[in-house]
């Protein structure tokens, strides 16, 4: 199908059209109950102005009695942990680690409700990460940051099966 000139000409008149009829971008108090958005520049900040921790920096930006989205910059391992009621799901936004997926927690002890956490794991599988990947972690998998390439910075959101007591982290 070939255009004609004049079709070609009215081409800019109609995309500024379009352009002007749609309607504004919501604004975060326009949304409707249920609905967060945390923007770029609120992530990074977190992890910019977050205390160190051991292992790495960051903390939550987002959470209800269902999730709780955490945001983390690392630049060494952390420990091995295992969690008995929530899923993780990990989103590396720069960088990369190897994780051990599975296995058993070395000298594991309880750190808080559901939640272990040791130095190391035995017997697990090594994972390469890197930016773009996805990771799931199902409860009660052992996991941990083996070592880290660089700086690591990722994501986790953690589904909760049954969901958190207030206060819980």
């Amino acid at each position: 199908m070939r255009l004609s000139p004049l079709a070609f000409s009215l081409l800019p008149l109609a995309a500024a059209a379009h352009t002007l009829a749609a309607p504004p971008p919501a604004a975060p108090s326009d949304l409707p109950p249920g609905v967060a958005v945390v923007k770029a520049a609120a992530i990074a900040d977190k992890i910019e102005h977050a205390p160190p921790s051991p292992g790495g920096r960051g903390g939550v930006i987002a959470q209800d009695e269902g999730y709780r989205v955490h945001v983390s910059e690392r630049d060494v391992p952390g420990q091995a942990e295992l969690h008995d009621g929530d899923t993780d799901v990990w989103y590396v936004m720069a960088g990369g680690a190897t994780v051990v997926m599975g296995g058993t927690i070395v000298d594991s002890s309880v750190s808080g409700t559901g939640e272990h956490r040791g130095p190391s794991i035995r017997g697990g599988t090594d994972l390469a990460i890197a930016a773009g990947d996805v990771i799931t972690i199902r409860p009660g998998v052992a996991h941990w940051v083996k070592s880290v390439d660089g700086r690591l910075r990722y994501m986790v959101v953690k589904v909760h099966t049954h969901p958190a007591p207030p206060g819980a982290k």
